[in-house]
C-alpha cells in the first residue's frame, strides 16, 4: 500500500485502514496515519487530492483531510473514495442523446477520455434512452445505465468489469458462535405488495398538455402473487413506462416489482478464522454463501450487499462486517453511489447487452496479479496447490489431470485445463485459433471453420453461417430464412431504427441507377429491364420526379393508375390537396370532361392555337365530322367576331348569274327527299372555304344585294322612260 502526492512521487504507508464497499454504490477507504517512521516521510505534506492505493490495487483520490495533534506527534485522518468515482463526477457528457442504444455504445459515451477501460462480461439487451448525458456527469450517467441495463460491476485496477451478477456461488458457511456473531435480521414489510399493473407502449408525453399519456397505453398488463389468497390483493405503484414493448418484458418487470418488495436484510460480524486452520478467507461483495443461526430460524443462501472490512498496514484482516442480503433483495437492491460532492439519487429501470473487451488493460492487470501474488505452496495427494496467502479464495491446483484455478478456496475451478478442454469464464486475448464453443447444456454451438463460422441452436436445428460471402441462417431443414450478401437482402421484414429508409444504387456511369421490385427467383440476373419479372409496391405515398412505364413484356405499354371504385385520379399541389394543378399531355381519351364542381369558374375550356379550331371528328380520323348536341351555342360578343366591316362592291348579279340552280334526291334512312339548291363544290362563292357546305348567310346576302341592284336598274329605267 502506498500514497501518491499531486507531482506522481509515491510514498509507502503503514496505516489501518477501513474499507467499505457496497454492491454497485458507495466504496470508500479511510485510516488515521499516524507518524511512524515510514510516514514521516510524507506526514507533514500528504492533504486533498492525493491518491492512496490500496492492498487490492485500487486507487484512490483523498477527498478529506483532517490533521491533528496526538501527544507531540501529528496524526492524520483521511478519507477517499475510488479515483474512478473521481474521475467520472468531473466529467460531463454535454450532448444530449435520444436513441436506442446498445450497452457498449453507451458506455463508449462514459468511458471515452477517462483512462479507465471497461469490459462486458455479459450480454445485455439494447434500450431506448431519453435524455442521456444532456450535462450529466459521467458518474451520474453510469449509475443510470448499470439500472437501465441491469448491470453490475466490480473495479480491478484501471478496469471496470460489468456483468449481469458480479460474485462467486462460494461454500462459505457462516453460523453463530463459529465465525459469526451479532447476527441480526431485518424485514421490512411496509411495502410488500401481492398485485401489479403495468402500461407499456405509448409516447411519454402527450403534446396537447405535455403531461404523461399512459391512458394511452397499447400494453396493459398485470401480474398476481400466490400470496394474495393468504394475505389479501395489496396493490403496488404502476409501472408506467412506453419503452416497454414487449409482454416478456412487462411481466419480468410486474414479477420482479411484486416478488421482491418484502424487504429483507442481515448483518453479522465475520470472523477470520484462518488463524485457526479454517481454509477460507472472508467473501467478496457479490457472492452468495450460506448465514446459519439457529436462534432466529435462519439457514438460507444469502448474498454479500455490503463489507466493512479493516486490513492493518500488512494487509491482514483484524474486523469484518458483513451485511447479507436474500436472493430476492439482493437483486433487488441498488446502492446509491456517493460521488466527491453529492449523491447520486437517480434510479432507473434496465436491460442486457453485448461483448467488448480492453486488452490492454487487462494483461496489465493479468501481469501485476502475477507478480505480486504471494503464493504458499501445498504437496500433497491432490498435486501442487497454491494458495495466496493474503487471500486463501485464489487457489491454483496442478497435477496430472491438469491446471485448475478458484476464486473460492478450491470449491470449483471454474477456470482450467484438463483433457478434456478448456474451461473459462471469461477469455481476454488477441487471438483463438480452433475454435468450437458449446453452451452449458449443450444446446448452443459456435464453430469456426476456415473463413465461415456458424451459430447451431440444438433444440430448434436452427443456425446462422457468417462468411465472406454474406449471413445466411437456416431452419430446421437447411433451407435459407434469411440472408444478406450482396447479391440480395432476404428476409420477412425490412425495417430501421432510423427515420428513413433508404433503398441505394451505385450508377455503373453509362445509365442511371434504378430500384426495382422484383421476383426473388429471378436475382440476380444480367441486369436487363425484361429479364425480370416485377411485382407490385403497396406504399402510402410516393415523392419523385416521375412516373414512366415499366417497357417490357405485352402489358408493358400502358401506365396505369388505380383509384378505387367512384373516387378520382387529382393532380394537388403538395403543401395543399384543394389547390389543383394543370396536366399537359398530347391527347385525352375518355367518357366526358367537366368543371370542378367547387371551382369558381363553372365554364369549360378548349384553347386551340390563334387560328385554330375545336373540331370533333370520329375517332381515327381527322376530316369525318360528327354532330355536337347542346341546349344552345353562344358566341363571344359579335364586335369580337366580325372585323374589316365595310359594303360589299362585288356585283351580286353577275355572282347570281353564275350559279347553277340543281335538284337532287337527298337520301335519309330510306327515304328520299327532293331538294332544290346548289353544289357546294361547284358554288365557290356562296360555300365555306372548303367547299364542304353552302353559307346560307352568303347565298340570303348575294341574294339580298342583287335585288337592290334590280331596284337600282328599275329604277334608272323608269327615269329613262320618263
Amino acid at each position: 500500500m502506498y500514497v501518491k502526492d499531486l507531482e506522481g512521487n509515491e510514498y509507502a504507508i503503514q496505516a489501518t485502514t477501513t474499507s467499505e464497499i457496497e454492491l454497485n454504490g458507495n466504496q470508500s477507504l479511510s485510516s488515521t496515519i499516524l507518524a511512524t517512521e515510514t510516514n514521516k516521510l510524507f506526514i507533514n505534506d500528504i492533504a486533498e487530492m492525493w491518491n492512496i492505493v490500496s492492498h487490492e490495487g485500487v486507487e484512490h483520490k483523498i477527498i478529506y483531510a483532517k490533521r491533528a495533534g496526538e501527544g507531540d506527534l501529528l496524526t492524520v485522518e483521511i478519507k477517499a473514495i475510488p479515483l474512478f468515482y473521481d474521475v467520472l463526477d468531473n466529467d460531463r457528457i454535454y450532448t444530449n442523446y435520444n436513441k436506442h442504444m446498445t450497452a457498449i455504445e453507451c458506455f463508449d459515451y462514459i468511458f471515452d477520455g477517462t483512462g479507465f477501460g471497461y469490459i462486458l462480461v455479459d450480454s445485455f439487451e439494447a434500450v431506448q434512452w431519453e435524455g442521456f448525458g444532456n450535462g450529466s456527469t459521467k458518474l451520474e450517467s453510469f449509475q443510470r445505465a448499470l439500472n437501465r441495463y441491469k448491470a453490475e460491476f466490480r473495479i480491478y485496477g484501471n478496469t471496470i468489469y460489468l456483468e449481469s451478477q458480479i460474485g462467486e456461488d462460494t461454500q462459505f458457511q457462516y453460523r453463530y458462535k463459529l465465525n459469526a456473531s451479532n447476527i441480526e435480521q431485518e424485514i421490512d414489510a411496509d411495502e410488500m405488495w401481492t398485485f401489479a399493473r403495468g402500461y407499456g407502449d405509448y409516447d411519454d408525453v402527450s403534446e396537447e398538455d405535455d403531461k404523461e399519456s399512459w391512458e394511452d397505453a397499447k400494453l396493459i398488463r398485470e401480474y398476481e402473487s400466490p400470496l394474495i389468497n393468504i394475505i389479501g390483493k395489496r396493490h403496488a405503484p404502476p409501472i408506467k413506462d412506453g419503452r416497454i414493448t414487449t409482454i416478456s418484458r412487462m411481466d419480468r418487470g410486474l414479477k420482479e416489482l411484486v416478488d421482491e418488495s418484502l424487504k429483507i436484510s442481515v448483518t453479522a460480524d465475520i470472523y477470520d478464522l484462518r488463524e485457526q486452520g479454517y481454509p477460507l478467507a472472508q467473501p467478496n461483495v457479490g457472492d452468495r454463501t450460506f448465514l446459519i443461526d439457529e436462534r432466529i430460524g435462519l439457514d438460507e443462501e444469502v448474498r454479500v450487499i455490503n463489507m466493512s472490512i479493516t486490513k492493518d498496514w500488512r494487509g491482514k484482516v483484524i474486523d469484518l462486517t458483513v451485511t447479507f442480503g436474500s436472493e430476492g433483495l439482493s437483486k433487488r437492491h441498488q446502492s446509491n453511489i456517493t460521488t466527491a460532492v453529492k449523491d447520486i439519487n437517480d434510479i432507473l429501470n434496465g436491460k442486457k447487452k453485448l461483448p467488448f473487451s480492453i486488452l490492454d488493460d487487462a494483461v496489465k492487470n493479468a501481469t501485476k496479479s502475477l507478480k505480486n501474488a504471494r503464493t504458499q505452496l501445498d504437496f500433497n495427494k491432490n498435486g501442487i496447490v497454491a494458495t495466496d496467502k493474503n487471500n486463501p479464495n485464489l487457489v491454483t491446483i496442478f497435477n496430472s489431470s491438469g491446471i485448475g484455478v478458484s476464486e473460492d478456496g478450491g470449491a470449483t475451478y471454474k477456470n482450467s485445463i484438463t483433457g478434456r478442454g478448456v474451461v473459462a469464464e471469461t477469455i481476454i486475448g488477441s487471438n483463438i485459433i480452433g475454435l468450437n464453443l458449446t453452451s452449458m447444456n449443450e444446446q448452443g454451438r459456435f464453430s469456426v471453420n476456415g473463413s465461415d463460422a456458424e451459430f447451431y441452436n440444438r433444440s430448434s436445428g436452427r443456425s446462422v453461417k457468417i462468411s465472406p460471402d454474406g449471413i445466411y441462417g437456416y431452419n430446421a431443414s437447411q433451407n435459407i430464412r434469411f440472408q444478406a450478401d450482396y447479391q440480395q437482402v432476404f428476409s420477412s421484414a425490412l425495417g430501421t431504427s432510423n427515420t428513413n429508409v433508404y433503398l441505394a444504387a451505385q450508377p455503373d456511369g453509362n445509365s442511371a441507377a434504378e430500384a426495382r421490385v422484383v421476383d426473388y427467383r429471378d436475382i440476380p440476373g444480367d441486369g436487363s429491364v425484361s429479364s425480370y419479372r416485377y411485382v407490385p409496391i403497396r406504399a402510402l405515398g410516393f415523392h419523385g420526379n416521375y412516373l414512366a412505364v415499366n417497357q417490357t413484356g405485352t402489358s408493358g405499354k400502358h401506365l396505369y393508375l388505380y383509384p378505387a371504385e367512384d373516387s378520382e385520379v387529382r393532380v394537388t399541389s403538395q403543401s395543399d390537396t384543394s389547390k389543383y394543378r394543370n396536366i399537359r399531355a398530347s391527347g385525352y381519351y375518355g367518357t366526358f370532361l367537366d368543371a370542378r364542381a367547387d371551382a369558381t369558374s363553372t365554364a369549360v375550356y378548349l384553347r386551340p392555337n390563334a387560328g385554330g379550331e375545336a373540331r370533333i371528328t370520329q375517332r381515327g380520323t381527322v376530316d369525318n365530322y360528327l354532330p355536337i348536341r347542346a341546349a344552345s351555342f353562344e358566341e363571344a360578343s359579335h364586335s369580337d367576331l366580325k372585323e374589316n366591316i365595310k359594303p360589299l362592291t362585288e356585283t351580286a348579279c353577275n355572282v347570281i348569274d353564275n350559279l347553277e340552280v340543281i335538284e337532287y334526291n337527298y337520301i335519309h334512312d330510306i327515304y328520299k327527299e327532293r331538294h332544290v339548291g346548289f353544289r357546294a363544290e361547284e358554288s365557290k362563292p356562296i360555300s365555306n372555304n372548303d367547299q364542304e357546305a353552302i353559307s346560307i348567310n352568303k347565298v340570303v346576302g348575294y341574294n339580298t344585294k342583287a335585288i337592290q341592284e334590280i331596284l337600282e336598274r328599275l329604277d334608272e329605267i323608269e327615269e329613262v322612260v320618263k
